[in-house]
């Protein structure tokens, strides 16, 4: 079985690495194409003896005039390697390859689909499934995504719900108060805070504001201090690509509305020793997959998420945590003041919430879920990879 694995960046998805070693080490031929072949994700990739092309299979949507080429980029690649199943995981990486590849017959396409949000546009939506023939598959890493899908009439046939996995509960570390040293936060001051990156509001989506929902927290934050003065808020991570501008227009509300109550700590890379030094773990998405949340559990942290994309997948309201409703944040106050409140019951939650995440989202149960996949798509005449 040869696998044509296909991602538009060098930095970034892990996921679809993790995926792909443990493919590869249960015999799956892989091929990756990426943009560049010695940076980033490309060294790990040749580390485990997966092969490498670089070329951008991305849909050059302001740059036009690279289609033609790129198209036949692509068709010299297949043409190359001769895969049985080409497998993407951004949606440029799969509407540029259904375009290249119209009318050719017999070649297998997943779509393994990171996220909701371009489903949540009904051109994006519209576009992406008629680009599709009957050559095409998709695996959703969450029930929205699949929902989205079958609401379009995709038949079951097509679909397989597969989650990206690679949580590893037992990597992140007990707290060493690094956080709270550098700081000078005291163990008795409750520590509520966003891990994530910031993106700049995609305008040409109807974007104004970030995705991440900083400026929900924010606000929302100034309704818990009304409550609990003694509590401090704190966002981990920097500016994504080109988001600077935009991370610092963020900072400068923050600081306007919540003074020396927030802190900023910018791109950092220990976030598995720091992230048990946080009492409660907020994703206030507008539009996600599983996000932060799956790493807030995986080191059981209370934590309260936004009730959409795959957030409800793991954090099951009163269970293993909280929703609240996205883009509301009096509803996400409300929230956090009830964890506050209760911090032994949020902790039990978090404790239920590590053990799905660790069943849920262990690469052993997710990657052979994506292994069954295609088999089932090449209709399990690949006897040469047994399932473990």
């Amino acid at each position: 079985m040869k696998i044509l694995n296909v991602v538009k960046t060098n930095y970034g998805a892990g996921w679809a690495f993790n995926q792909a070693k443990w493919l590869h080490e249960v015999g799956v031929e892989i091929v990756c194409v990426m943009p560049e072949n010695s940076v980033g994700y490309a060294e790990l990739y040749q580390n485990q003896g997966i092969e490498i092309i670089a070329r951008d299979f991305s849909l050059p949507v302001t740059k036009p005039w690279l289609l033609p080429a790129r198209i036949k980029d692509i068709r010299s690649v297949v043409e190359k390697v001769k895969p049985d199943i080409i497998h993407c995981h951004f949606v440029t990486n799969i509407m540029m390859v259904r375009i290249a590849l119209k009318g050719t017959p017999n070649i297998k396409r997943v779509f393994q689909i990171p996220g909701p949000l371009h489903l949540e546009s009904f051109f994006y939506r519209k576009a992406e499934i008629l680009l599709s023939d009957e050559n095409d598959y998709w695996l959703p890493s969450c029930k929205k995504t699949r929902q989205y899908y079958q609401d379009e009439g995709i038949n079951e046939d097509r679909l397989f719900l597969c989650y990206y996995g690679g949580i590893d509960i037992t990597s992140f570390k007990k707290s060493q108060r690094i956080l709270r040293n550098q700081f000078s936060i005291s163990d008795d001051t409750p520590l509520i805070g966003m891990v994530c990156y910031f993106y700049k509001p995609k305008y040409h989506m109807l974007q104004f504001r970030g995705i991440k929902g900083h400026e929900d927290f924010i606000n929302a934050f100034r309704m818990v201090k009304g409550k609990h003065p003694e509590a401090k808020a704190i966002c981990i991570g920097g500016a994504w690509e080109d988001a600077q501008q935009y991370e610092q227009k963020v900072i400068k509300y923050a600081k306007e509305k919540l003074g020396e109550d927030i802190i900023f700590t910018g791109t950092r890379s220990d976030i598995k020793d720091i992230y048990k030094e946080l009492d409660i773990a907020v994703c206030p998405s507008h539009s996600e997959n599983l996000g932060a949340a799956a790493e807030s559990l995986g080191a059981a942290v209370p934590t309260v998420a936004t009730n959409i994309g795959g957030f409800p997948d793991i954090v099951i309201d009163g269970e293993t945590g909280y929703l609240c409703d996205a883009k509301n944040p009096k509803d996400l106050a409300k929230k956090l003041n009830k964890m506050l409140d209760n911090m032994d019951q949020a902790n039990r939650m978090a404790q239920r919430g590590q053990v799905l995440v660790g069943e849920l989202l262990d690469i052993n149960r997710t990657a052979k879920a994506v292994l069954k996949a295609y088999k089932t798509i090449l209709g399990d005449k690949n006897e040469n990879v047994i399932l473990p």
